[in-house]
């Protein structure tokens, strides 16, 4: 009878444990259905070189999960499995520094996402100004003054703006302040001397395409993309130049010789 008992007491908790397990396979089973991949390559700004031993580094902007790849390859190239889905910040460290990017890829289950990313370094005095407005984002929840509006277009929508700190970059995300004035833009069109460039150092003068009108006066401030970066002292940024997958916030590229208005 005791053995009966036993017996009994025995089948019904290795089949409680049968159960556990199953249910637990499924559970784990149903994590992995929520999990993507990350490969591709970094290379070089010639576009061809590979950076070899450069590390991928992701961040989830709503959970903050942080993942890490190893080291690229002879090739450049990277491989990162079993990502959670979602949206990430990416930044890679590689033998010349740490590279931010202004980008967002997407993670999305049972897929793998490519990319090419190509690392560019920044000039000094740029390097210098990114610098200085990262650190003052990371004490400052993002946003950080940067210039004013000295004169206004209406007819043209160029603004003539002094930067007083840091450098005003093409692709920077931007807010434009002032009593009468408030609102979020890309800098997309910058200019000095009649001609388009990439960005306006402190202490320097250029004028700003805006999409609104603005007031001599406003306040210009650039604006943390995705949440704080990666790294506050990059040397360069990191861009992908193709891929397959959600890739957000990507830069506009136009040629030197687009042609810019001049404030009258």
């Amino acid at each position: 009878m005791r053995v009966g008992v036993k017996g009994v007491q025995f089948s019904f908790r290795a089949g409680g444990l049968l159960v556990l397990l199953f249910g637990l396979t499924l559970f784990l089973g149903a994590q992995t259905l929520e999990r993507g991949n990350l490969v591709g390559t970094v290379i070089d700004r010639d576009g061809k070189t590979p950076v070899v031993g450069a590390v991928i580094k992701l961040r989830n902007v709503t959970s903050g999960s942080v993942y890490e790849s190893p080291p690229t390859d002879a090739k450049g190239f990277f491989r990162l499995d079993g990502i959670g889905k979602g949206i990430y910040q990416y930044g890679i460290t590689a033998s010349q520094g740490d590279f931010n990017s202004s980008e967002l890829v997407g993670i999305i289950a049972n897929e793998t996402t490519k990319i090419s990313v190509t690392l560019s370094l920044y000039e000094s005095a740029v390097q210098s100004g990114v610098q200085e407005i990262l650190r003052a984002q990371a004490d400052k929840e993002g946003e950080t003054r940067i210039g004013r509006v000295l004169r206004f277009n209406p007819a043209t929508k160029d603004a003539e703006v002094f930067i007083e700190m840091g450098v005003l970059q093409r692709g920077d995300r931007i807010r434009v302040k002032g009593p009468l004035t408030n609102f979020y833009q890309d800098a997309d069109r910058l200019a000095q001397n009649g001609n388009a460039v990439r960005q306006i150092l402190a202490g320097q003068n250029g004028l700003l395409n805006v999409g609104r009108n603005v007031e001599p006066g406003d306040i210009l401030y650039i604006v943390c993309r995705g949440g704080t970066p990666f790294f506050l002292t990059p040397c360069g940024i990191a861009t992908v130049v193709a891929g397959t997958g959600l890739i957000l916030g990507a830069v506009r590229e136009i040629t030197e010789k687009t042609p810019v208005s001049p404030i009258k």
